[in-house]
């Protein structure tokens, strides 16, 4: 019996190690919201309940708030059944750090944790994902990105435990 319950536990507490990411993730250092407004594709995305009605051409608009350390959002996909699925959020700085942690609200009082990981030098691609590492997306400012910058942003976001071998690739209609 006693070994019944040893070997349970044993393997309750491997199965619990196991499901916990190793890596830590961390925001990008600073977030220079002004640039990071305006058009972003999705490239590719972790599998959630909120993008699996989407089949293709995923945008992000992104613009300032009302208010200080506040972003717009509004997301788009063209839906499985050919119609066009649109959400507003606001996304605000949760602190005065003017890193890439933002706080993002749909339907208040719900909101989410929307991270900001990696950018681009130019503001041409980012990452994003939340820290849980259940989300992540891939966003470029163009239709498509370079395979050589895909991998090095998949392998980014390897480092921080995501997941990136179940990246679903978003089809976009080149524009």
């Amino acid at each position: 019996m006693q070994r019944t319950i040893a070997l349970t536990l044993g393997l309750a507490l491997l199965a619990a190690t196991q499901a916990l990411p190793a890596q830590t993730v961390v925001p990008l250092a600073k977030l220079d919201q002004p640039r990071y407004t305006g058009t972003w594709y999705e490239i590719a995305r972790l599998p959630t309940k909120r993008g699996k009605n989407c089949s293709g051409d995923v945008i992000q608009e992104v613009a300032g708030g009302d208010k200080a350390n506040q972003l717009q959002f509004v997301n788009a996909c063209m839906t499985k059944r050919g119609y066009l699925d649109a959400t507003n959020a606001t996304g605000r700085s949760p602190d005065k750090s003017g890193d890439g942690k933002l706080k993002i609200t749909t339907f208040w009082p719900f909101s989410r944790k929307y991270w900001i990981l990696a950018i681009g030098p130019d503001y041409d691609w980012s990452l994003a994902g939340n820290p849980n590492h259940k989300e992540l997306w891939i966003f470029s400012r163009k239709t498509t990105l370079a395979p050589e910058a895909l991998n090095t942003i998949k392998a980014q976001a390897d480092a921080m435990g995501y997941p990136s071998a179940k990246l679903l690739m978003t089809p976009q209609t080149p524009r």
